[in-house]
């Protein structure tokens, strides 16, 4: 869910007040400290400083991109988020919506292929060492997971809000890996369309060197019970999309490393940039979001005074490029992530691993014509670089539904836009859509009614095109075309 974020372009915010700071650990002990050590302190903690500053881990490249990833992937191109329900405990205000078969329906009619699940499986433990998981929130998940796979939609189950993992990630490993295991036997048997996230947004402590260390023996433990299950794995900083080193930067250091002997893994990310637009009027992120009225793409016609809270230089900087700087470089624009995500296709393509866009989206204290520009430039570079997506959310705050119809009503057209066709000069029919999509090319002779369709191909895209030959025997020679969508 959107939290107190750092971007690609902002600075760190942290709840003590500090920005742009990092508050990372490289061990437990100072130099002196360890001196004062005894002998057995002192080799013990040495072998923590040795793994703690060690040299950058690598990761090697798959060439295949045929791989399980791969296959998987292509079920988990345009999804949303079930939000503010179970990543709550049971009661809380915060996760008071409830999801029915009525939810599944729509979001299926709508052209959605998966949700996301986030459930905070960590608020439902029993006291260690088993941190046994209730049977209440399994039933909850449950209905939520059999929901969506009634409807033929692909599912991501993810653990959500274990903020005390991202606090002291060493203090919090046997419930990390406890959750995992209980989680992974209850679903061993479910659909393979049924993936596994295994945590959502790490920060602080939880940096991406430091899950680097951790995910390694949580992927392990779940492939006990889950031996081809897909598992969605992010970095650091929220998720954040420049912890991952495109080979611009470095062909040595990937950010995030992933097991090279498992090629079920699909790296997932995060974008709420243009962040104070995204999230203007966010109650829950402090003075820096304060400021409303902002609109996408920038500048405004009038410029907007920042709220008097706000204090922090780097998002008064960022209001003064956002009044003064053209469209082309704004702020508030698809300058704000139009690199990002050039550089994560490179890092995909280099290292052969897919990514997945967990969460994205825009608060709905924006003007619905800047929320629905956000979602249709922000998709177009998601499909344009080939990624799947998952929009935040489906009916809470950042929603794409309100009083059972999509708001504002043009988010639709937006997120699902119409096909062009066009017939090129050799007979060819040809338009762009999103890698993933499954289309059915019909023909026929006459469109006086009643009109018979008769199926010619069908075929889901591996690239951003959709191009048929007309065959130039009688049978397929002139008459009328139509394609239509499977969803």
């Amino acid at each position: 869910m959107p939290s107190i974020y750092s971007s690609s372009t902002a600075k760190t915010v942290s709840t003590n007040g500090n920005a742009g700071k990092t508050n990372l650990r490289s061990g437990r002990f100072t130099p002196n400290g360890i001196r004062r050590c005894l002998t057995l302190l002192l080799i013990v903690s040495c072998i923590h400083w040795a793994a703690i500053s060690s040299p950058a881990q690598t990761m090697k490249r798959v060439f295949d991109k045929d791989t399980p990833a791969h296959r998987a992937a292509l079920k988990f191109m345009r999804g949303v988020n079930i939000g503010n329900a179970l990543e709550y405990t049971n009661g809380s205000p915060a996760g008071g919506l409830t999801y029915n078969s009525s939810d599944f329906t729509l979001i299926k009619s709508e052209g959605f292929d998966h949700v996301r699940i986030p459930v905070a499986w960590h608020l439902y433990c029993g006291p260690a060492p088993s941190f046994t998981i209730s049977n209440e929130i399994f039933t909850r998940a449950d209905a939520l997971v059999n929901g969506a796979l009634a409807k033929r939609l692909s599912g991501i189950v993810d653990l959500h809000h274990f903020e005390p993992f991202s606090k002291s990630p060493s203090s919090n490993t046997n419930q990390f890996y406890a959750i995992w295991r209980q989680v992974a036997a209850h679903y061993a048997n479910y659909s393979s369309i049924v993936a596994f996230e295994l945590l959502n947004e790490p920060h602080d402590i939880a940096s991406t060197a430091s899950v680097n260390r951790y995910f390694p023996e949580a992927i392990r433990q779940i492939r006990v019970t889950n031996p081809e299950r897909t598992i969605f794995i992010g970095p650091g900083n929220y998720n954040g999309m420049a912890e991952l080193t495109p080979p611009s930067v470095s062909t040595t250091s990937s950010g995030l490393v992933l097991p090279n002997d498992d090629l079920n893994l699909i790296v997932t990310v995060h974008c709420y940039d243009p962040y104070y637009f995204t999230h203007q009027g966010a109650e829950w992120a402090y003075d820096d979001t304060r400021t409303v009225g902002v609109v996408f793409p920038g500048p405004p016609l009038t410029p907007i005074k920042p709220d008097a809270r706000i204090t922090h230089s780097f998002v008064l900087d960022w209001f003064r490029g956002y009044n003064t700087k053209s469209t082309a470089i704004n702020p508030s624009s698809t300058s704000a992530f139009r690199t990002s995500l050039r550089d994560l296709r490179a890092w995909s393509d280099y290292y052969g691993r897919p990514i997945h866009f967990g969460e994205f989206g825009c608060y709905d204290m924006a003007d619905p014509v800047s929320r629905a520009d956000l979602h249709r430039q922000i998709r177009d570079e998601m499909d344009f670089r080939r990624f799947g997506w998952c929009m935040w959310d489906w009916k809470a705050g950042f929603h794409y539904i309100k009083n059972g119809r999509p708001d504002p009503l043009e988010i639709r057209e937006t997120m699902f836009p119409p096909i062009e066709l066009k017939l090129s000069d050799s007979a060819t029919i040809e338009f762009k859509s999103a890698v993933g999509k499954t289309f059915v090319i019909q023909r026929t002779d006459s469109l006086l009614t009643p009109v018979s369709w008769q199926n010619v191909a069908t075929q889901t895209l591996s690239t951003p095109s959709f191009s048929h030959f007309g065959d130039t025997t009688k049978s397929d020679a002139g008459g009328f075309y139509q394609v239509l969508w499977v969803k």
